[in-house]
């Protein structure tokens, strides 16, 4: 049985934690009292989103004065910066390409932090064969599932003194299995989903097979940016502390066992989808250590350099004209507020 916790969700994305001390943690109000926000994300209800989960089970966003609600994503489900422009939420789960591309179309839109400040992003390859740097890349067949993951390739090679172009992208599907089968000498994949299809073939990261991600390789794109409206922002700043907060909180605690926000995927939030335990376990295991950058205060912070650095150049080369500047398109101050608690 194939479960949507393993299917890639790159074809898809294409198109589309603060722990508070006990002194100043708000009494949770009254649900009639609490005010309702909601997320839309950007893909089923699984182990990407644990720490969402966990902070609607343990009940921090009602400990916020917040009745937390969310959208679930998918191959059916609308975009969900169409659904932010529309009113229909009030965070979206972005992408970074989409995100500037619903600015240059005149949605002032703003990014409020990162669930993944280090991408899980990354190739594939087999110990006999590895790709572990830049120039490991030349001349490699890249198995890919977007004809754009060639940006992100000639981006790395370009960073690394070497010309762009040195590979061949071989067009391939969700599974990571035809690297086996050597259609390809490396696998544009997840960290965080199709190495868990080789460990539980019985192979090894690090010995039978190699997770290289593509921030090592110096694509350093923080991902899966968290999107608002710049006006609600402005109008309700302290609303939006106490949403990060509670976020950010349920981040912190299923850091302390990955295993919760896992097993609240399967059997609650994403109960309809017929999600496998083990396999988002391991999922939740693999994206925690992601979620907060190495150095950084905590969950969802990142280096706003890297727009300049990297975040400028991956737009310019997908066509973006308007130019990217950190200071308009990001706004950290109330995650800084709201971690400032941890």
């Amino acid at each position: 049985m194939t479960h949507f916790s393993d299917v890639s969700r790159r074809a898809f994305l294409a198109g589309g934690a603060a722990l508070l001390g006990a002194s100043t943690l708000p009494l949770r109000a009254a649900a009639a009292d609490l005010v309702p926000l909601t997320t839309a994300l950007g893909w089923i209800p699984n182990a990407e989103y644990a720490g969402l989960w966990v902070a609607l089970a343990n009940g921090y966003f009602a400990d916020e004065g917040i009745e937390g609600l969310y959208t679930p994503g998918g191959p059916n489900a609308p975009g969900v910066l169409v659904q932010l422009a529309a009113d229909q939420c009030d965070f979206a789960g972005g992408d970074w390409i989409p995100f500037l591309e619903a600015r240059a179309r005149g949605n002032d839109f703003i990014v409020l932090g990162c669930n993944y400040p280090t991408s899980p992003a990354a190739l594939m390859s087999l110990s006999g064969n590895p790709v572990l740097t830049p120039e490991d890349i030349v001349g490699k067949r890249i198995l890919s599932q977007m004809p754009a993951d060639a940006n992100t390739l000639d981006f790395v090679l370009t960073k690394a003194g070497l010309e762009p172009g040195q590979y061949e992208l071989v067009p391939t599907g969700f599974s990571p299995e035809p690297l086996l089968a050597g259609d390809g000498d490396a696998y544009m994949a997840y960290a965080t989903n199709q190495p868990i299809t080789f460990e539980n073939m019985g192979m090894t990261a690090g010995e039978d097979f190699h997770v290289t991600l593509f921030s090592d390789l110096g694509y350093t794109v923080p991902g899966a940016p968290l999107v608002a409206k710049r006006a609600f922002v402005e109008e309700n700043r302290d609303l939006v502390v106490h949403y990060l907060r509670a976020l950010t909180r349920g981040w912190v605690e299923n850091g302390k066992d990955p295993s919760q926000g896992a097993r609240l995927a399967v059997e609650t939030y994403g109960a309809d989808f017929g999600l496998d335990l083990a396999q988002q376990t391991r999922q939740s295991e693999l994206g925690q250590p992601l979620v907060t950058a190495p150095g950084g205060p905590g969950p969802f912070w990142f280096d706003t350099a890297l727009i300049d650095s990297t975040v400028a150049p991956v737009a310019a080369t997908a066509g973006i004209e308007a130019p990217v500047i950190a200071e308009e398109i990001v706004d950290l101050g109330p995650l800084e507020e709201a971690l400032a608690s941890l």
